[in-house]
């Protein structure tokens, strides 16, 4: 492509190369590449490389001297990262690079001033210095960047974290994060987008065992000198008894360094927007999925789920509007506004390439009303937003045909916010009970799923307080058996429902619950091993929730707000049978009534109280950059958390958090 400063540099060009052919200069004057072969590299010139070969400078016929460069609009608008993101405005930055008008009727003597000697000129193709090229300039200033970075810091103390035992008493560590979310792109074309995330989990300090796994970088701890990369989790302590369930706590596991939890790119169509790529599952907080954003009010995100999608979305109302003004309607690309359409397919499992019938597929449709802002019925509404989603999963492999109907509605009126979700899955598959079958040798049978779950918060704003009242449910599952209904529901791992009970006791008793259940299956061959998901990682389940909270601030300005937050979470078991542990009471079926056989995480008989928890958050934002957040819970045992002996100690936690975020 030539552009209109190549064609003003003619006359250099033919300058120049009248000075190559000259004796003084013909050793030091660099080959002009022909007409078939490529540009090469020059050093000594400022502007970058360019990927056009020279047969794509045009010949002296047809070179306009009197054209000039073209006029560029780079008005556009950038395309939201995320649905409820406001949209970006179209006016070009005010920090744009300005264009210097270049004039293709200059005089070849007017351009020798800054002309470089021969030896220096760049090959053909390549601006020299001090000719601006205006179409790639205005191309450049269409160009967007975005960066988000954020680094966490938190310390936790556990006491106890194990409620009926002295296998695993305290626990306390200190790990970080490091978060970057960074897109680039071309107003008006589309973008590309990328989540990393650095030291994910790590814990401060050198840790392991030296030449073990993993390994410390120093034999001696006093002499230690750079940390490793390693984390903790529940896996089998030194020595213990793989069946045995109290055999099993924290231990060190080896961390990756970098970890990509979303890669995609935006295309802006005429019609809409296409999105392909690592994606998050869903956007925002709900009970099917959470983007690990920053959305919790208690504790942290440390989980993004997501999906390889393809997704396509548009606004209906705008392609009304098209249809009704015609061609000159200027469309509304906002996303905080208007009814959108999406349609996705998710690329679940794709396990033989040679094979289809394991790939495991899930495609959808969502439909959005959204208004940003409404006078209705006299009333101020802010933030209305009124989604339904369906849902279909399909695996030949397993007979997996699932169906899901996720339903969301939030809004705000005048001083009170309020926030509805449900989802109800309903299908069938055999993969949940082959599994479970090799665990108890049992026939493997097609089971039917039906599974529940939603979340309701209301916030009600009294100047510098705001009262909430919030509700979840989660049906649950009593029966482990093959063949059974599964009834059981299970919140996203990040949408935290208190700080200590469900995020950190239950996880910790069902991650070793499973380990046992994974030791047994060790020497089994199957291709299910639905024992993983019992395995809560801090998952509100089968459970009822009752959480009426407080915030205050206590010191609000521009730069600095210090603020406080209380609250009371009382919980039960949303079946009848109480809470039971799917793997100790598959290992102790007696056959006859379930009942018979049923534990609960500790050994003990099932209850249906899980137990009453108080939280307490205590935090400092400096300009929406730094924030130092200390919380702190105690929990008081219900009967569902009783060991055989119908034992149960309180349990605390403390923990102090850093983040800073630019």
């Amino acid at each position: 492509m030539s552009s209109p400063s190549r064609r003003s540099l003619l006359p250099a060009l033919i300058i120049a190369a009248l000075l190559a052919s000259t004796p003084a200069f013909a050793q030091d004057a660099p080959a002009s590449p022909s007409a078939d072969a490529p540009a090469s590299d020059s050093p000594a010139s400022d502007a970058p490389a360019s990927d056009v070969p020279a047969a794509d400078v045009p010949a002296a016929d047809d070179l306009d001297d009197d054209a000039a460069p073209d006029s560029t609009d780079s008005a556009g608008e950038v395309p939201a990262e995320e649905r409820s993101a406001p949209a970006e405005a179209e006016a070009e930055p005010d920090d744009a690079p300005e264009r210097d008008d270049v004039q293709g009727s200059e005089e070849p003597e007017q351009l020798a001033g800054i002309i470089p000697e021969p030896a220096t000129l760049p090959p053909d193709g390549i601006d020299a210095p001090g000719i601006i090229d205006a179409e790639e300039d205005a191309e450049k200033s269409r160009v967007t960047y975005q960066a988000n970075s954020e680094y966490r810091v938190r310390s936790l103390q556990i006491t106890p974290i194990e409620l009926n035992g002295t296998a695993v008493r305290d626990i306390g560590w200190t790990e970080q994060r490091f978060r970057l979310d960074a897109s680039t792109g071309l107003q008006g074309v589309g973008s590309i987008t990328v989540q990393l995330d650095a030291l994910d989990g790590v814990l401060f300090g050198d840790n392991g065992r030296f030449l073990g796994n993993p390994s410390s970088n120093s034999g001696v701890s006093l002499a230690t000198k750079r940390p490793n990369l390693t984390r903790w989790q529940i896996g089998l302590l030194p020595g213990g008894d793989p069946f045995d369930r109290e055999s099993y706590g924290p231990v060190l596991t080896s961390a990756p360094l970098l970890e990509v939890n979303y890669l995609y790119a935006d295309a802006m169509l005429p019609i809409g927007l296409l999105r392909v790529g690592r994606q998050p599952l869903n956007y925002g907080a709900t009970v099917n999925a959470h983007d690990g954003g920053r959305h919790n009010r208690w504790g942290v995100s440390q989980y993004s789920d997501g999906v390889d999608r393809i997704l396509f979305g548009t606004k209906l109302n705008e392609i009304v509007n098209t249809l009704r003004h015609g061609a000159d309607h200027t469309p509304d690309t906002s996303l905080d506004r208007g009814v959108i359409l999406g349609m996705f397919y998710d690329f679940m499992k794709h396990d033989n390439i040679a094979r289809t019938d394991d790939d495991l597929r899930q495609m959808g449709i969502n439909l959005q009303w959204l208004v940003d802002e409404a006078d209705w019925l006299g009333l101020d509404w802010q933030g209305f937003q009124a989604s339904a989603t369906f849902v279909h999963l399909r695996n030949d492999r397993f007979n997996s045909r699932i169906y899901g109907f996720p339903l969301a509605f939030q809004t705000g009126v005048n001083n009170v916010d309020l926030r509805l979700q449900f989802s109800h899955l309903r299908g069938e598959t055999t993969e949940i009970s082959e599994g479970f079958a090799a665990l108890t040798n049992a026939r493997v049978q097609t089971q039917q799923m039906r599974g529940y779950g939603g979340q309701g918060v209301i916030d009600v704003h009294l100047g510098p307080v705001t009262l909430s009242l919030e509700g979840n449910y989660a049906s649950g599952d009593a029966n482990p058996r093959a063949g059974d209904p599964i009834t059981s529901f299970s919140f996203a791992r990040d949408l935290n429902v208190g700080l200590l009970l469900f995020e950190h006791v239950l996880a910790f008793e069902s991650a070793r619950s499973v380990g046992v259940g994974l030791e047994n299956l060790a020497d089994a061959d199957v291709d299910s091993f639905p024992l993983t998901e019992i395995q809560s990682d801090g998952r509100f389940s089968n459970a009822i929730a009752i959480f009426p909270q407080i915030y205050v601030d206590m010191l609000k300005t521009a730069e600095h707000n210090l603020f406080a937050r209380a609250g009371v979470l009382a919980a039960w078991s949303a079946t009848p049978e109480g809470a039971v542990d799917a793997v100790q009471t598959a290992l102790n079926d007696v056959g006859g009534p379930i009942e018979n056989s049923a534990l609960n995480f500790h050994g003990g008989t099932p209850g249906r109280f899980y137990g009453t928890e108080v939280d307490l958050q205590l935090g400092y934002r400096l300009r929406d950059n730094f924030f130092w957040t200390v919380e702190g819970a105690v929990l008081f045992p219900g009967e569902a958390l009783h060991d055989e002996n119908g034992d149960a100690v309180r349990s605390f936690l403390v923990e102090n958090r850093f983040e800073l975020l630019f």
